[in-house]
């Protein structure tokens, strides 16, 4: 579906959530409808007007999901109805946590995994121990057939550790690099905290997403307030581009327009 974001107001709360795991009995998110909506309400207080339900796909190496196409569809009607019954004003759109894997190009190919709503963007997420190489055949796989990738929590991946620059070629490349809101936050563990601050105010980050699951992980919806922190640290204009303009622009296929990324310098401390 094509959004227009000149027709949403106003600017200041609406935000888009692009990844969560909101649907219930399908992955490691909600058990149930209730708690899904549970999340919901969680997430329309925090500002959410927009989200995309992204449960992990089925892969090569987790073979017990539950996911399927089918399942998801089920789910998605079963919490718009809900949604619609308790007056709640939240949209949502369907996706796929996408293990990035062999295979995958063919998987979304034939409809087995589904790109954010009607759009050619997929969101596709990376074993921590991934090396640098294998990870950036599978983008380049994707974007040779059309696709634009977004890659979730570059955080969590070791050899962003060692070496953030190495997120460089991915965004020259149009890859789109998405932080997650606990990561921020610092609820992740200072390391990550740490590295989730220099990814941001090194322009390594183009959007933020929850990646929320529900109160059994104590992950709930808290995009609001990572927008707040991103305002304090950079200013609310990257705040707005990071959790509204720019994930419009994903779900659109629209170009997508965000400052250049700049280099990250060792110091005695780590990484300035």
């Amino acid at each position: 579906m094509a959004i227009d974001v000149d027709d949403c107001h106003p600017v200041h709360s609406l935000m888009l959530d692009l990844h969560t795991h909101i649907l219930h009995a399908i992955d490691d998110g909600p058990h149930d409808l209730a708690t899904a909506l549970d999340v919901a309400r969680a997430a329309v207080a925090d500002g959410v007007t927009l989200m995309v339900a992204t449960p992990h796909g089925r892969s090569l190496v987790n073979q017990l999901s539950r996911y399927s196409v089918e399942r998801l569809n089920t789910r998605l009607a079963e919490l718009r109805e809900a949604l619609q019954a308790a007056n709640l004003p939240l949209e949502i759109l369907s996706g796929t946590e996408c293990y990035g894997e062999q295979g995958l190009v063919q998987r979304l190919r034939t409809g087995e995994v589904l790109p954010y709503g009607s759009s050619r963007a997929v969101l596709v997420e990376f074993p921590s121990q991934i090396n640098q190489h294998a990870l950036e055949q599978i983008v380049f796989e994707l974007q040779l057939v059309g696709y634009r990738v977004v890659l979730a929590h570059p955080e969590r991946i070791r050899y962003v550790h060692q070496e953030p620059n190495a997120l460089i070629p991915l965004i020259d490349r149009g890859v789109l690099l998405q932080l997650t809101a606990d990561a921020l936050l610092g609820n992740q563990g200072e390391r990550i905290g740490r590295l989730a601050e220099t990814l941001l105010t090194h322009r390594l980050v183009q959007l933020i997403a929850s990646d929320c699951h529900g109160p059994h992980l104590n992950r709930m919806p808290n995009l609001g307030v990572a927008r707040e922190c991103v305002a304090q640290l950079l200013d609310p204009a990257a705040a707005d581009r990071l959790t509204r303009t720019i994930p419009f622009a994903i779900l659109n296929d629209a170009p997508v327009s965000a400052p250049a990324p700049l280099r990250v310098r060792r110091s005695a401390w780590g990484w300035s």
